[in-house]
């Protein structure tokens, strides 16, 4: 029986005979040995003196199938076990999985290792072409021959064990290998892994983002990439899901670190915020040009100028690498926040919420089948426990399965309150434990929901509309002098310039947006502007008006955040050329006049 037939989990360990410490098994001390087994010795202070290794091997045995979290066995079930475990009950879910091909790798060398750290070890398979490490060209697809469908609980059940042997025995891999690599300054190509840079797992395994030389001058680049044996994902036709992909890089940012995507060395050209894959097909560029002063093209010259100073105008622009531990879409929401003392709850769930409520089976197969899900379900607009009224934002935090989670009812489970906590337990906030969601495997599934799944790029263009209705519905109350006016931003503030300037403001710091800081900004040009005659009612205000309280508050927003001027700027900002958009300045710049922002509300 494998690991003792126990439920093997968090906090067990194989116990020490010499230090008189008992071992701890599927959560008992010093359990008393299966029925089928002989008593196991004991000494006469009652401590186990024949103790198998019952967490040692699963560690031993992970490590041979890929899971590289464990650095080494040491017999205790901590926290990178579990996310061990986890990340095999995701992989053994999947309909296909890698397999050893011994033949091949013997072929290439006779006496080779068969574990996965003995075959990574040995690096770059000589006069490869395209170049690939040993350990992913030894690999084959093959289909999944027992499916795990429990919980992704990172409790070693019965069902894990089952899985774990039937890997074991017909060399089973981890089916998504991700890699580092140096690649030539001049062209980009791969030319030989990174230093220990063959099936990393950890966001902090490989630190570096370039390669010098003696005379420290950089000779090449480090980046990420990913070899994705599973089939999960749907690519684009100008792909081939058998080669190596580009997936990112590592960057540091006040004292963090993590992965990065930027564009355009880290992201697919595939998965750039165009029209037609944000809004939908039938919203092409050519439909956008053709009709320049509709709502649907006001809204996304906004949409689209904010996103490139966010995530780089792409779906697959993420940053794990800063304090909001994993962000992504054209509001780069945020998992969390200020992780010193725990994060605190981020806009992603939000996201997260919204997508699940609106396609439920594509949020299983990007999140929800990997134990991923919202803190709270979605309700409707401006409603609901995620709603932060006072914020203008949805918010929350994640939950993950547990060993009680029957996954078929996850979903049910989360819109009912009294069972919740029970099912689907909130997610660790301590730094050391959501960092697991900033881990190379969990930036890959965030990246690849974003480049391949429809419904993940169109509710990215729902909610970012939310928040731009929510925006203008702020009430502003002022008096600069003679001038009292009372009204909403949004009848304020009525060029797309302006509200480019907002919106950002408010994905940037959200409290100066419903706060203070901007009707000072506003109260501020209307003192400033004592030549034009400002009357309490916006709606006779005209261009003159505008572009004054547009320059007020692109004063103050870039006092806070510089990169305000490059939205304004949009499409011409300084080095955007070097990103290879495919779209251009075909739309124009954002409009300055009065009422130049119309507001797309189609389905929201």
């Amino acid at each position: 029986m494998l690991y003792g037939n126990h439920d093997l989990r968090r906090n067990d360990n194989d116990g020490n005979a010499a230090a008189n410490r008992a071992p701890r098994w599927g959560g008992v001390n010093n359990p008393p040995p299966p029925p089928a087994n002989a008593q196991t010795p004991r000494n006469q202070g009652g401590a186990t003196v024949a103790i198998p290794q019952h967490v040692r091997q699963l560690q031993n045995d992970l490590r041979t199938l890929g899971f590289l979290f464990i650095r080494a066995a040491d017999g205790d079930f901590g926290r990178t076990t579990e996310w061990a475990v986890r990340e095999f009950q995701i992989y053994a879910g999947m309909a296909n999985v890698a397999q050893l091909n011994i033949g091949r790798l013997h072929g290439w060398q006779a006496q080779a290792g068969l574990t996965a750290p003995e075959v990574a070890a040995m690096g770059l398979r000589p006069n490869s072409n395209p170049p690939e490490s040993y350990h992913v060209g030894s690999l084959d697809r093959l289909a999944n021959g027992s499916r795990y469908t429990g919980p992704v609980s990172g409790v070693v059940n019965a069902a894990t064990r089952t899985a774990i042997q039937h890997w074991l025995r017909n060399n089973y891999r981890c089916p998504v290998i991700i890699e580092a690599w140096q690649v030539a300054r001049a062209n980009g190509q791969r030319t030989a892994p990174a230093a220990n840079g063959i099936n990393i797992w950890n966001y902090n395994e490989i630190t570096t983002g370039v390669v010098r030389n003696a005379n420290r001058a950089v000779t090449a680049y480090v980046r990420m990439f990913s070899r994705d044996f599973t089939r999960h994902y749907t690519y684009p036709t100008t792909r081939n899901q058998d080669h190596y992909q580009v997936l990112g890089g590592y960057a540091t940012y006040t004292g963090y670190g993590g992965a990065q995507s930027q564009v355009p060395t880290h992201t697919w050209a595939e998965a750039e915020m165009t029209p037609e894959r944000l809004i939908g097909p039938a919203s092409t560029l050519a439909t956008l040009v053709a009709n320049l002063n509709g709502a649907t093209t006001s809204t996304y010259r906004v949409v689209r100028a904010t996103a490139e100073q966010e995530c780089m105008g792409t779906f697959d622009g993420i940053n794990g690498y800063d304090d909001a531990l994993i962000s992504l879409g054209p509001c780069h929401w945020t998992m969390g926040l200020n992780p010193p003392n725990g994060y605190n709850n981020g806009e992603l769930a939000g996201f997260l919420a919204y997508l699940l409520h609106h396609n439920q089976a594509d949020y299983l197969s990007a999140f929800g089948n990997f134990g991923l899900y919202p803190s709270s379900p979605w309700t409707a607009p401006n409603a609901g426990t995620l709603w932060n009224r006072t914020a203008r934002k949805y918010e929350g935090w994640v939950r993950q399965h547990n060993e009680q989670t029957q996954p078929a009812q996850a979903v049910t489970a989360l819109g009912q309150a009294a069972t919740a906590d029970q099912q689907l337990p909130m997610a660790n906030r301590t730094v050391a434990e959501a960092d697991y969601f900033k881990t190379w495997h969990w930036f890959y599934r965030f990246a690849m929901a974003g480049r391949n799944m429809a419904s993940v790029q169109r509710a990215m263009w729902d909610m970012v509309r939310l928040r731009l209705r929510d925006i203008r519905a702020i009430n502003v109350d002022i008096t600069s002098g003679q001038t009292h006016v009372t009204a909403t931003l949004g009848a304020i503030c009525t060029s797309e310039k302006a509200i480019a300037i907002l919106l950002r403001w408010h994905i940037f710091r959200p409290g100066h947006v419903t706060g203070r800081s901007v009707p000072n900004s506003i109260r501020n040009a209307i003192a400033a502007n004592t030549q034009l005659s400002w009357p309490s009612a916006p709606a006779q205000w005209n261009d003159a008006h505008e572009r004054a309280i547009t320059a007020q508050l692109l004063t103050d927003a870039a006092a806070i955040n510089s990169t305000q001027n490059d939205l304004v700027a949009w499409p011409t900002y300084p080095g955007r050329a070097n990103r290879n958009y495919t779209i251009n300045n075909e739309l124009g710049a954002l409009r300055d006049s009065r009422n130049s922002f119309h507001l797309d509300t189609t389905g929201i």
